[in-house]
């Protein structure tokens, strides 16, 4: 495997509260990577970081942007990039609270999703995959979005990042709220959507879910990463049994 995104001594703070104290991680392509830890920790500032919605104090965030998995390629700085150029290379957000277009429809809200795009045959593809996807969102096309149950909009949330057609995508809290069968829904199509090509960042308070579902697993306490290393590994470890995973 090759890197993808490397981010090494990131600092990032709200006026004089420090909320990222030194960050430095790498996700593999191919990988689902979870990040895990209690609230405040920092997860999701990291991940509005990447995406560019936040800019750090210090500390480079860099992404091999390039379709040739095992291609030597050239990286590019996304630290200062604005989030509609990272979106057009090829990283997409999903953000916590299943933020979609409330007025829009579900056909609309999809279709925001690949305004970066002008590839018809390629829309046309992506479209038909993320209904096959999530095909409660193929019988609410014309239904506003702001009017589908909690699920319904988390599906259209990560529907909508899939038209971009990212080779990153962010992913914060996608089962927050949602019922047990609705979150085994969500996560079958997380590892569907990592078969089909794209690598994951995924910010989950689900820990055994997450650790479950991805590869490779970071454990942020206070702005700072505690415990790295294989999901396998950290499902074994005593701090992250008796913290995370509620054994005594």
């Amino acid at each position: 495997m090759s890197a993808l995104l490397e981010v090494k001594d990131l600092h990032v703070a709200y006026g004089a509260i420090a909320a990222l104290k030194g960050i430095s991680f790498s996700v593999e392509r191919g990988q689902i990577v979870t990040l895990i830890g209690a609230n405040g920790a920092g997860k999701t500032t990291l991940l509005r970081t990447i995406s560019g919605l936040l800019r750090p104090r210090r500390g480079e965030i860099s992404y091999w942007d390039s379709d040739d998995i095992g291609k030597v390629s050239s990286s590019c700085s996304l630290s200062s990039l604005a989030p509609h150029l990272i979106v057009r290379h090829g990283v997409a957000h999903v953000p916590e609270g299943r933020i979609v277009f409330a007025n829009l429809s579900v056909r609309e809200n999809l279709q925001m999703g690949a305004y970066t795009r002008t590839d018809a045959d390629g829309i046309k593809a992506d479209w038909d995959w993320v209904l096959q996807l999530f095909p409660r969102l193929s019988e609410r096309l014309k239904q506003s979005a702001g009017t589908l149950s909690g699920g319904e909009q988390q599906m259209l949330a990560i529907g909508r990042a899939l038209m971009s057609r990212p080779r990153l995508i962010l992913m914060d809290e996608p089962s927050l709220g949602l019922s047990p069968i609705l979150v085994q829904t969500v996560f079958a199509a997380i590892r569907q959507i990592n078969a089909n090509g794209a690598t994951i960042l995924l910010v989950e308070q689900n820990a055994h879910m997450a650790l479950t579902t991805a590869q490779i697993g970071f454990v942020m306490e206070t702005g700072t990463i505690a415990l790295s290393g294989p999901c396998h590994e950290l499902l074994r470890s005593d701090d992250v049994r008796r913290t995370y995973l509620g054994e005594s």
